[in-house]
């Protein structure tokens, strides 16, 4: 009798300890969990995972659980993925592969949400459009940025150029009186990979050019100028395999007196500390142009689009949104934030960017983006390395291009 009393009153003690550490954690355990797969690093994976926190503790329905994914993995790891269970509920996304991922089916359709939130009209069109497949929203901008012409004050200076070029032929002129020595003129990334395909966009666009003209003399124009560059030695032909962030470190150490990149890598231009130099549009032949670069947060289509909406809407809110663009070197799709934030406005070279990011193209948009890219990256090549001339090249572009309408 006694052993069966003492084993109720356990029992009793057990249920009632079990029931109280159950009521303790129910809030955490019956949130619905959003996995979302980033490629942030450094400063910016350090205040994107603070505001994490921040959104988790801010509400008890969802909880978002992120993932680190390599840029250069996430195509390959979103392909991969649709073949098993292993999607995420959201994704950042080169904005350039956001229609490509859409025409796959991959992506919701956000079309309703997006219109419902009332805050659309707030972005600029460049990002926006790069959501955009067949008129619907496959996915939001999150942070932008473009290219311009950085140059060197006291390079320039000391060739005799007494402010930056503005056309072709002032580039081509500046550039060939800064090639001295060990210090190149000018350059820009001509590798083959988007960074290549990226670079020569703004070139293209502004001799009048595009994508369904490559085969106009105004294209072949863009190219020719490229290639007679580096014939004239005004820029290197190295610029074959050399990455925006090797161009960085080349401008930072004083051997290039002007380059096309991109406001990432202000921050790391400040590094040098006594670098002096500014920031301009890119020059022209026809009319100013610069690709838009950048990304988006799309949702997975059949995922969790209710939890990773709520969190999306949450993350673009301006206050947050600033705390995770400002000090990262990119640009926020937002115009009420970046017209109204004095960050932008007080950095001199990040304020050089603003007018430039109000005539940046998104490259596309196109669901065939990818070998399109392929196209331009293979003409550019061919032509500064001489193996075809820039009419055979673009020729040659023309033709695949033509095959993915």
């Amino acid at each position: 009798m006694k052993t069966s009393c003492l084993m109720m009153i356990c029992f009793a003690f057990l249920l009632v300890f079990s029931t109280g550490c159950k009521s303790g954690g129910s809030d955490e355990k019956n949130a619905k969990e959003v996995k979302v797969w980033d490629y942030f690093t450094g400063k910016q994976q350090e205040l994107y995972h603070e505001l994490v926190d921040q959104y988790n503790q801010s509400q008890d329905q969802y909880k978002v659980v992120t993932e680190y994914i390599p840029f250069n993995e996430v195509k390959k790891q979103l392909s991969v993925g649709t073949a098993g269970n292993a999607m995420p509920d959201a994704v950042f996304l080169d904005n350039v592969d956001n229609a490509s991922f859409a025409a796959m089916g991959i992506l919701e359709d956000l079309t309703d949400k997006a219109e419902q939130w009332g805050q659309i009209d707030q972005f600029y069109e460049g990002p926006l459009s790069s959501a955009l497949y067949e008129n619907k929203y496959y996915g939001i901008p999150f942070a932008s940025n473009a290219l311009a012409l950085f140059y060197n004050n006291d390079l320039l200076k000391d060739a005799g150029v007494s402010e930056p070029p503005k056309t072709w032929s002032e580039l081509k002129e500046a550039a060939k009186k800064a090639s001295q020595g060990h210090t190149k003129g000018f350059a820009m990334s001509a590798v083959k990979s988007e960074e290549g395909a990226f670079q020569f966009y703004p070139f293209l666009l502004s001799s009048g050019a595009d994508l369904n003209s490559l085969q106009s003399k105004e294209a072949v124009s863009s190219l020719q100028f490229l290639a007679d560059l580096v014939k004239e030695g005004a820029m290197s032909k190295e610029v074959l395999n050399a990455t925006q962030d090797d161009l960085a470190r080349q401008f930072a150490a004083g051997q290039l007196a002007m380059m096309i990149n991109g406001s990432w890598n202000i921050e790391r231009l400040k590094e040098v500390g006594h670098l002096n130099y500014g920031i301009t549009f890119i020059p022209k032949d026809k009319e100013y142009a610069s690709a838009l670069g950048g990304e988006n947060i799309a949702v997975v289509k059949g995922k969790n689009t209710e939890g990773a909406w709520d969190f999306i809407t949450w993350l673009l809110d301006p206050e947050r949104l600033e705390t995770l663009t400002a000090e990262t070197g990119v640009f926020p799709p937002r115009k009420d934030l970046l017209e109204t934030s004095d960050h932008w406005k007080t950095d001199q070279n990040l304020k050089s960017f603003i007018p430039i990011m109000d005539i940046a193209s998104a490259r596309g948009p196109s669901k065939d983006w990818p070998d399109m890219s392929e196209a331009l990256q293979m003409a550019l090549q061919e032509a500064l390395s001489e193996s075809k001339t820039p009419k055979e090249a673009l020729d040659k572009a023309a033709q695949k291009v033509d095959t993915l309408k």
